[in-house]
């Protein structure tokens, strides 16, 4: 695996084949290499919110920004 700037890469071929750990190839072309599970949708401010009071809904805090709520 290539490290750059902090952001791991391995090439087409070893991520293909389940070797991206293992990835020391840098003349192919570098796929950068996404975190494990799925990710995430709702903002910190909401996930925030659903650990510490129990509240588990739709984030809409993109929707409130724009109308200018937040």
């Amino acid at each position: 695996m290539v490290l750059i700037d902090g952001v791991k890469y391995a090439c087409h071929s070893c991520v293909k084949g389940h070797r991206s750990s293992k990835c020391t190839h840098t003349t192919r072309t570098l796929v950068e290499i996404k975190k494990k599970g799925r990710p995430t949708s709702q903002c910190s401010h909401c996930r925030d919110l659903r650990k510490t009071r129990a509240v588990h809904g739709r984030c809409d805090c993109a929707a409130r920004e724009t109308e200018g709520e937040l």
